[in-house]
């Protein structure tokens, strides 16, 4: 027991360090100052992403929670002036507004799609009890192109009344990944996130990687040459 706990600490100032140094590299991204928070996606997690999306020549993102790192991705994607669909998904139309005003100041506007799904029951929920975003507006909005990197970041599932909501997001677009393609689970150290990624498991046959140390995220990949540090 004690052991472990020293493994976590370990892990934890580990993550820490790296966090650290990650925001130093995204400051040649985004230079202007963003609120981090305790919900916010960790550094490392995001230039994890970011090395993703670059090496492996990433074409249709789509993201389940806006937030800190659909600026980031938005200001990759104007540097690389590369033809690169990028959506984000949002329930919480207020958010979204405040999203919308930081990326038109810093004229992101035109590389990142925003789509309001409000929260609803879904046939795709495995708690009858929980929602996820409404698949009426998804059907309409989300691009018909392959999905190549699929960031899961949303519903709010902090709560233990609400630790599965981030289920549908698999059941939903799994049929929509390319042939090669990377799915990033956030929060990889909650258990309702590790019961998810187990249920997806089971029922897709993908298998995900737990990566503490690469930002506390649950990954998923198949295809492409290179491995992303």
């Amino acid at each position: 027991m004690l052991n472990s706990l020293k493994k976590f600490v370990l892990k934890d100032l580990v993550l820490e360090v790296k966090d650290i140094r990650s925001l130093e590299l995204l400051k040649n991204i985004h230079a202007e100052y963003l609120p981090w928070t305790g919900a916010s996606i960790h550094p490392t997690a995001l230039l994890y992403m970011l090395n993703d999306i670059t090496i492996h020549q990433r074409k249709h993102i789509v993201e389940c929670g806006s937030g800190i790192s659909t600026i980031y991705i938005a200001s990759l994607i104007q540097n690389s002036n590369r033809d690169i669909k990028f959506q984000s998904i949002d329930h919480d139309e207020h958010w979204i507004s405040i999203m919308r005003d930081h990326l038109e100041k810093h004229d992101l506007q035109d590389q990142v799609e925003l789509i309001h799904a409000p929260l609803a029951h879904c046939k795709h929920c495995k708690d009858t009890s929980y929602e996820w975003y409404d698949t009426s507006v998804l059907d309409k909005q989300v691009s018909e192109a392959p999905i190549d990197l699929l960031f899961i970041d949303g519903p709010p599932a902090k709560k233990r009344s609400c630790d599965l909501s981030r289920y549908p997001a698999l059941s939903y677009f799994r049929s929509r990944l390319d042939e090669e393609y990377i799915v990033i689970l956030d929060d990889s150290c909650r258990k309702g996130e590790k019961k998810v990624s187990k249920l997806w498991e089971k029922e897709f046959g993908l298998t995900f990687k737990q990566e503490i140390l690469k930002g506390d995220i649950l990954i998923s990949k198949k295809g492409g040459p290179y491995t992303v540090l």
